[in-house]
């Protein structure tokens, strides 16, 4: 499924975000078009956050086209 994925969308980084308690895995994934929009991509690993989920959040920023 990746490899049809990767023929339209544009490859991002693969961060590891499962599971939350010790990342090993990276099952979680962002998929842009045009790949350029993508700015950062991050895993947000707060406390908080690896109570709220067995997955960390991903946290992207974008540069939209005018």
């Amino acid at each position: 499924p990746l490899r049809r994925l990767h023929r339209y969308f544009d490859r991002t980084p693969a961060l590891r975000t499962f599971p939350a308690h010790r990342p090993v895995f990276a099952l979680d994934r962002l998929w842009t078009h045009p790949g350029s929009i993508l700015q950062g991509l991050q895993v947000h690993a707060s406390a908080l956050a690896r109570i709220a989920s067995d997955h960390l959040p991903l946290v992207a920023e974008f540069a939209l086209p005018d």
